[in-house]
């Protein structure tokens, strides 16, 4: 489990868990249009990635998310909350 996040270990586990190269990702950075994720598989992703670093992300900020940055950026709020 990762103590603090960091956008090297936040890409590798997005890379890992959408089975996408890291360039890919920043290449096509939108996560409903570039890279065809769903309502279902953002929601698995946002369960991963909050597993991963031990964060909750209220579902209101979930809608919000629109690019790979915008779910960096709502994880950072909520991991420095927690400190």
């Amino acid at each position: 489990m990762a103590e603090q996040l960091e956008w090297e270990h936040y890409l590798s586990t997005l890379s890992s868990a959408l089975g996408m190269d890291e360039n890919e990702i920043l290449e096509q950075p939108h996560l409903y249009e570039d890279i065809g994720i769903d309502s279902l598989g953002i929601f698995s992703l946002g369960m991963r990635l909050m597993k991963t670093y031990n964060i909750n992300i209220p579902l209101s900020e979930v809608s919000t998310i629109q690019t790979v940055h915008d779910l960096f950026g709502v994880m950072e709020k909520y991991k420095e909350n927690k400190t």
